[in-house]
């Protein structure tokens, strides 16, 4: 079945499958979408702060039951948000079995397993935001004139915060690299707390398994190498909720750290941030915004990881591209990136 540009969709299902932690860059994909056809596409694994408009619903693993979810429903287009080729498989079969019209996917061309048609996806000329901008217009052969953010949306959160400026240290824990980053993360926060107060978030929501180091343990592991000042000024938030960490970084002065759900909030809210990448490739996942900025290795091995996952470290020094980040480095990238003025408002 030959594609057509998407004009009229009709029902529309669009599959989110990608990590919880990168759910903050579809809201921009959702967005053209809903400015574009005026309508409110059934959307699966997306949160409540990425998604007001949509309504998400819950697409089975199995093949039969995604057979049976895309028949009952009536679904005239699907389209799938995942890099990955592996992703989504039985109901890109699914879809295929049952003529649905329109079935796109962000995915590379890599056989006939895939099951849709799609934009092929770079890995290392474009940000993944500007793949899906580039995505969208390839569906409906159109260019995107006037591309604007959605706002994220107000939120109450139960975390008393510092009535001075602070600054955001975000940590999660199920990245592997995360372990061989903390003494730096301490020197990083001994000398940042000289001049400003900190809210350190730690772990990812309470409902993300998979955790390479417990919060705890880590947290324990920073306040021993940490000052009796920077311990004073540095509040604690351990597996922070979805709304406590909107509330926390919409407010701060800056964000760091390597938990890419929080620095892409920040990104969203005009909140400078700077990232620590290790393993994966920052041309693809990094922050979109003008005061957003990228630490990283210059090593051959890496990235080393196409899509978040396992990683494997070939380096003859074990995990050199994130343990020599050093805190000092952190710092003096954060000062100038401050000292900058932001860009003007129009």
């Amino acid at each position: 079945m030959k594609f057509k540009r998407i004009q009229f969709p009709a029902k529309t299902l669009i599959v989110s499958s990608l990590d919880t932690r990168y759910n903050a860059f579809l809201p921009y994909f959702l967005k053209l979408w809903a400015d574009r056809f005026a309508s409110k596409p059934d959307v699966n694994g997306m949160h409540a702060l990425t998604a007001p408009w949509a309504n998400p619903v819950s697409v089975p693993q199995g093949f039969f039951a995604a057979l049976r979810l895309l028949f009952s429903a009536k679904y005239r287009t699907i389209v799938f948000l995942n890099p990955d080729t592996k992703a989504n498989r039985a109901l890109k079969w699914a879809a295929r079995l049952l003529f649905i019209r329109h079935r796109a996917g962000f995915a590379p061309l890599k056989g006939f397993s895939t099951l849709n048609y799609s934009l092929p996806f770079n890995t290392e000329n474009h940000h993944y935001i500007h793949q899906l901008k580039i995505f969208f217009e390839y569906l409906v052969g159109e260019k995107i004139a006037d591309w604007k953010k959605p706002e994220l949306p107000a939120v109450a959160a139960n975390t008393d915060l510092p009535k001075e400026s602070y600054g955001v240290v975000a940590i999660d824990t199920t990245e592997p690299a995360t372990g061989h980053l903390s003494l730096q993360l301490a020197k990083f926060i001994n000398q940042s707390a000289r001049h400003t107060h900190l809210m350190l978030l730690i772990g990812a929501a309470p409902d993300h398994a998979g955790e390479i180091i417990s919060a705890q343990d880590l947290a324990r592991q920073l306040s021993e190498a940490m000052t009796e000042r920077a311990v004073e000024v540095t509040g604690l938030v351990v597996h922070p909720t979805e709304e406590q960490k909107i509330a926390i970084t919409r407010e701060a002065a800056w964000v760091t750290g390597t938990d890419a759900e929080t620095l892409n909030i920040a990104a969203l809210c005009g909140v400078p941030g700077l990232s620590i990448f290790g393993p994966l490739n920052e041309r693809v996942w990094q922050p979109f915004a003008t005061r957003a900025r990228v630490l990283a290795g210059d090593f051959a091995c890496r990235p080393c990881t196409q899509f978040p996952g396992t990683v494997t470290c070939t380096n003859p020094v074990a995990w050199q591209c994130i343990s020599g980040i050093t805190g000092e480095l952190m710092a003096a990238t954060l000062t100038g990136m401050l000292q900058r003025r932001p860009p003007a408002q129009k």
